[in-house]
């Protein structure tokens, strides 16, 4: 029986995202399209790949909650313990604080991140089969095929992280069962490859686009090599792999500033800022209303969301932030109508994020930029790498270059071992709240779920602690993933 998720959709489907929304109705079987025209030119080339960009942002499953790539940065870091739910109305997202949606194999929550990144994957992999024969300069060829390799990579990346055990440096080979690796279009069902079979690919789909992309781009949306190189960053990191965690890292954020303090209180929604290397540029025409990131996120979204249960910090986090660093006016304890900005009938619960916020007071706009990557997470990256390699030095200035941008009374760290890498993992749960991290950090360390002591709510959390290898830690695979191919396992229940 042929797989429901592997099949690359069609590219009808993708060539139509750079279009009007009414052409996300179009029917059209995907037998009935030809790959090869539509990857006859580079510029016919151009635009299938920026469908694969546009995947990243559209409704699946019909779900207002599941609006692609951003939907599941919110989600991963509701799973972690430092995005809480700031009143008991929450509807969204209680299940996956909760920990019980990805646990069920026929929730929409295990179907939809399994459904979206095999998507890119298998566009990407009609982009990969089929760009070497596209007339056009030879240099667009190479580009283009780099966006693809590392646009697959991204869908792996992603997938291992979910479905698979996490990568244990300490036992290679990681004999533990990953993702199916689809490396052409096809529809053939798969068994589940290796998690050290899923990040040897990943790592050989990102070597090559490395070798054929520049750092010149059109357009922040669209990976280039800088972006390449923050992606083996991320994946030298995972894979504990210090040594290319630090080099790739240092590399990737070359030519990319910090932000300023002015822009760090901008909102957190416009992709020019200096520090931002990759993002979605929500445009008129591609917006997803109330399933937008913004419209979940932000604090002036004139949504039923941001009104009635707001995003607020892990309490314990928050009072670890100085108050002389910018950061800490991204989120306000005790919010009063002069110091936080909410929607008209908006609450204030305690703790209240004020870090995304829209133009307009309220905002009836959800369009703003989403960040996918920033220069700061390559600055925090290179730091703890260093200091797992004992470098403390090193890290220790690293972090400094990065923090002192951010709080200008902060004083280089002393501190070594341990010690000096938990003041990084600090800094990195401070910078990059809401952006995706949380649960995927404390994954990849290897570090238990503690919500003790919080301000997350009891009856809405219900869960507070989750020990590391507990298999809750993965995702199960989809029911119907499972009933269309008989070739692959589910994860343990």
């Amino acid at each position: 029986m042929k797989k429901k998720y592997l099949v690359y959709f069609s590219l009808v489907f993708a060539l139509l995202f750079t279009s009007c929304e009414e052409a996300y109705l179009d029917t059209t079987p995907t037998a009935s399209i030809d790959a090869g025209s539509a990857y006859s030119t580079t510029k016919n080339a151009a635009a299938a790949i920026n469908g694969i960009y546009r995947s990243f942002i559209v409704r699946y499953l019909s779900s207002q909650g599941h609006s692609g790539h951003p939907a599941m940065m919110i989600i991963l870091d509701h799973m972690g313990e430092d995005m809480v739910l700031g009143t008991t109305a929450a509807s969204w997202h209680v299940g996956e604080t909760r920990w019980t949606a990805h646990r069920s194999d026929v929730n929409t929550m295990v179907q939809f991140p399994y459904e979206m990144y095999y998507r890119i994957i298998g566009n990407a992999n009609i982009g990969i089969a089929n760009i070497d024969k596209a007339v056009g300069p030879a240099a667009d060829r190479n580009a283009l095929k780099g966006e693809a390799l590392a646009l697959r990579a991204f869908g792996y990346f992603n997938l291992v992280q979910l479905y698979g055990k996490r990568y244990d440096a300490t036992a290679k080979p990681n004999t533990q069962l990953g993702v199916p690796l689809v490396l052409e279009p096809t529809t053939e069902g798969k068994p589940r490859n290796t998690v050290e079979e899923v990040y040897t690919q990943i790592n050989k789909d990102l070597a090559e686009a490395a070798t054929l992309l520049t750092t010149s781009r059109l357009n922040k949306s669209h990976i280039n090599l800088s972006v390449v190189k923050g992606l083996q960053a991320r994946v030298a990191l995972v894979q504990q792999d210090w040594t290319n965690a630090a080099k790739f890292a240092a590399e990737a954020r070359a030519g990319y500033a910090p932000m300023t303090q002015t822009q760090y209180q901008d909102g957190f929604q416009d992709l020019t800022n200096s520090e931002w290397m990759w993002g979605f540029d929500h445009l008129e025409d591609q917006t997803e209303y109330f399933g937008a990131y913004h419209s979940y996120i932000s604090c002036n979204y004139n949504s039923t969301v941001i009104r009635t249960y707001p995003k607020v910090i892990n309490s314990l986090l928050y009072k670890q932030i100085p108050a002389t660093d910018v950061r800490a006016k991204m989120w306000v304890e005790t919010p009063t109508a002069a110091n936080s900005i909410v929607p008209p009938g908006g609450v204030r619960p305690k703790f209240l994020n004020q870090k995304f916020r829209l133009p307009g007071t309220p905002s009836t706009s959800a369009q703003g930029d989403v960040p996918y990557m920033r220069a700061a997470e390559m600055y925090l990256i290179e730091a703890e790498a260093k200091a797992r390699l004992n470098d403390a030095a090193g890290a220790s200035q690293v972090l400094f270059d990065l923090v002192k941008t951010r709080d200008a009374s902060y004083v280089k760290s002393t501190s070594t071992g341990v010690a000096l890498i938990n003041e990084i993992l600090l800094q990195r749960r401070i910078e990059l709240w809401g952006e995706g991290h949380r649960f995927l950090d404390l994954k990849r360390t290897n570090a238990a779920l503690n919500r003790n002591g919080t301000n997350a709510i009891a009856s809405v959390a219900l869960l507070f602690d989750v020990a590391p290898g507990d298999v809750r830690w993965e995702f199960l695979i989809p029911r119907r993933e499972i009933n269309a191919n008989p070739a692959i396992v589910q994860n343990p229940l």
